[in-house]
C-alpha cells in the first residue's frame, strides 16, 4: 500500500504553522497545528479507483495550500544529494520564471505579475525558511506591466529588473530606482522584451542590457558603459544575448527571413564579440532553420551554447570551428534534440543544470550524464512544468529551478 506524506510551513515570525497531508492507500489524512497548540486531525477515505487519481488529490490539496502561503522546508546543512530544502508557489497564481539566487545562497528574489499584467511585484524570500517580504508593488496603469527578469547584483543588495522594454536598479532599503537602459519597441528600437533580457557574467562584474537605437550595451558594476554595439535590426533580428562567465565575450543570436518559407529562407547565426578588442571575433551560422532563442558559453568559453526555437537542447558549437560539438538527443526520438527551457553551469564547470519540462536535469559535464538523484518524485515533490528558469548557487551547493507551472523547487546539490 502506498504511503505518501508532506509537511508543510507557514512561516509567521510569530506564531508558525504547520499542515502535514498523508496518502495511506486511499485514505487522505490531514494534520494542522501552530506553535504551542494540540494538531488537529481529519480523515477522509477517497473515493477513487487507481493510484495516480489519489496522487492527483494529494498533490492538488498540497498546492492549494502553498497557494495560501504554505512551503515546504528542510535543513539543507542535513540535505542529501538531490534533497528538495525549499518548494513553494509563487504569489498571483503567476509562472515562476523570474527569479535569482543572491550571491550566499540565502535569499531569492522573485517577480511576479498581477492579472492580466496589470501591476507587478517583487519578494524576497528567505530559503532556510520560505519567509517571503514584499519590496516592490509597480502599481496598475494603463498599459501591462510585463516583468521579464530579475536580478540580484554583485554584493546582493540591489536588485535589477526588466520591467516592459526598461532595465532598472531597485535599492529596496530606500525604494529608489534607477533605469540603466529603455527601449519601446517599434518605436525606437526592435528588441523584443519578451527575448532581450539583461544579463550578468559569472561573478558579476559586467551587465549586459539592450537600449533604445538597437544599442546592445554592457556595462561594468558603476553602471558604466564598456562596450556598445549597434544590432542590425534591418538586416537581422536579435532573439537572445549573452556575456561569457569572464565578461570578455558577448553572443547575441540573429535571425532574417522566413520560416518555412522557400523564397526567402531563414537564416540564423550567432554573432560573437570579443568585448576587450572591439571585434566580431566568430559567426557561428546554425543549419536548424529556426531562430535561437537562448544562447550562453561553456565555463572554458570555447563552446557557444544554443536552444532552437521550438526548445530543444542544448548544443554546444565549438567557437574556433563553428562546428556543432555535442547536443542533448530526445530519450524517445534520438533524431531530434531533447526539450530545454533553460540552463546553468556550477561556478566549477563540473555541473550543468538544464530546465526540461516538469524537471530539471543535473547533469556531470565530463560525462554527460544525469544524476538520477535528481529525477522528479511526484506527487511528493510538485512539478515546475516549462522549466525556464535555472539557477546554481555561487557556492555551487544549491540548484534553483521554476517555470510555468507557478513552483520553485531548490534542491542540494
Amino acid at each position: 500500500m502506498t504511503i505518501i506524506e508532506t509537511t508543510l510551513t507557514f512561516p509567521d515570525p510569530v506564531r508558525p504553522r504547520f499542515y502535514r497531508i498523508r496518502l495511506d492507500g486511499r485514505r487522505l489524512i490531514r494534520t494542522a497545528w501552530s506553535t504551542g497548540r494540540s494538531p488537529r486531525e481529519t480523515v477522509k477515505e477517497l473515493d477513487v479507483d487507481y493510484d495516480h487519481q489519489a496522487h492527483q488529490v494529494f498533490g492538488s490539496l498540497r498546492d492549494k495550500k502553498m497557494r495560501e502561503g504554505f512551503c515546504r522546508v528542510a535543513d539543507a546543512a542535513d540535505a542529501a544529494r538531490g534533497d528538495v530544502v525549499l518548494e513553494f508557489l509563487v504569489p498571483n497564481r503567476c509562472p515562476a520564471d523570474a527569479f535569482d539566487l543572491s550571491p550566499d545562497g540565502r535569499t531569492l528574489v522573485v517577480g511576479t505579475m498581477l492579472k492580466e499584467a496589470y501591476g507587478a511585484e517583487i519578494h524576497l524570500v528567505d530559503v532556510a525558511t520560505g519567509r517571503r517580504r514584499l519590496v516592490h508593488a509597480e502599481p496598475p496603469g494603463k498599459g501591462q506591466t510585463f516583468l521579464h527578469r530579475v536580478l540580484f547584483d554583485a554584493d546582493g543588495e540591489r536588485i535589477i529588473y526588466a520591467l516592459n522594454g526598461e532595465t532598472r536598479l531597485l535599492d529596496p532599503a530606500s525604494g529608489r530606482h534607477q533605469v540603466l537602459a529603455a527601449y519601446q519597441q517599434y518605436k525606437d528600437a526592435q528588441f523584443n522584451p519578451f527575448r532581450m533580457r539583461p544579463a550578468w557574467n559569472r561573478d558579476h562584474t559586467r551587465l549586459l542590457v539592450f537600449d533604445h537605437g538597437d544599442r546592445v550595451r554592457v556595462l561594468d558594476r558603476e553602471w558604466n558603459t564598456v562596450f556598445e554595439t549597434h544590432a542590425e535590426a534591418t538586416l537581422f533580428e536579435c532573439w537572445d544575448g549573452a556575456l561569457s562567465p569572464s565578461g570578455r565575450l558577448l553572443a547575441l543570436s540573429r535571425s532574417k527571413g522566413r520560416q518555412y518559407d522557400d523564397s526567402d529562407p531563414m537564416v540564423t547565426e550567432i554573432e560573437v564579440w570579443d568585448l576587450e578588442k572591439g571585434t566580431v571575433r566568430q559567426r557561428i551560422p546554425i543549419p536548424v532553420g529556426q531562430p535561437v532563442n537562448k544562447v550562453g558559453f561553456d565555463p572554458t568559453e570555447t563552446l557557444v551554447l544554443a536552444c532552437p526555437w521550438y526548445d530543444g537542447g542544448p548544443g554546444a558549437y565549438s567557437l574556433d570551428t563553428t562546428t556543432l560539438a555535442w547536443h542533448f538527443s530526445d530519450p524517445v526520438q534520438p533524431d531530434r534534440w531533447a526539450l530545454c527551457y533553460g540552463w546553468d553551469y556550477s561556478p566549477d564547470g563540473t555541473t550543468l543544470a538544464i530546465g526540461r519540462r516538469a524537471c530539471t536535469d543535473v547533469v556531470d559535464t565530463a560525462t554527460r550524464e544525469i544524476d538520477p538523484a535528481f529525477r522528479q518524485s511526484w506527487p511528493e515533490t510538485g512539478l515546475t512544468g516549462r522549466t525556464e528558469r535555472v539557477r546554481i548557487s555561487a557556492d555551487g551547493t544549491l540548484v534553483a529551478s521554476g517555470g510555468d507551472s507557478g513552483r520553485i523547487l531548490i534542491r542540494r546539490l
